[in-house]
């Protein structure tokens, strides 16, 4: 992957294959799997979650003039989407297939949302304002992901 919407996008997709096992465990109220699937969800959201917010957002921030505003936007997005996981993961160790569901709709509208804005908008500006420094980013976040995901890797 040669670009940083590239390595991104990936990563969001393996974000959302854990959540869809995740749901299927629990649309099937097999609680082990859905306890094991959606702790791997939530690991893999939050390391997402930290690389962006230690690389990504503070190279947008120091790259393009005006940037503080949408980073402080996609900052509290970030805050908004770990209380919604958070609820859903109380609904699983409650047993509460209801709970779960209600919360799980309103994080697919959310990340929905959030998704299109990043993948859209800041990460292929971000390909464009920093061609020459590409890959020197998209290596620091292969660096910061790989600990936690050891088969991402940019191909």
């Amino acid at each position: 992957m040669d670009t940083i919407c590239a390595y991104l996008k990936y990563d969001h997709q393996r974000c959302d294959d854990l959540f869809d096992q995740a749901e299927t465990s629990i649309a099937q109220r097999n609680w082990k799997s859905a306890i094991d699937c959606f702790r791997k969800y939530q690991d893999v959201l939050r390391q997402h979650i930290r690389m962006e917010e230690k690389i990504l957002l503070p190279t947008f921030e120091q790259t393009l003039p005006g940037g503080a505003e949408p980073v402080a936007m996609l900052r509290s997005e970030h805050k908004q989407i770990n209380g919604i996981v958070n609820r859903m993961w109380e609904a699983i160790q409650r047993f509460d297939p209801t709970d779960y569901v209600l919360h799980a709709e309103t994080l697919t509208l959310l990340m929905q949302q959030h998704t299109m804005k990043e993948e859209e908008m800041l990460y292929p500006l971000l390909d464009r304002a920093l061609a020459c420094k590409r890959s020197k980013i998209i290596s620091a976040m292969s660096e910061y992901l790989e600990p936690a995901i050891p088969d991402l890797a940019p191909t």
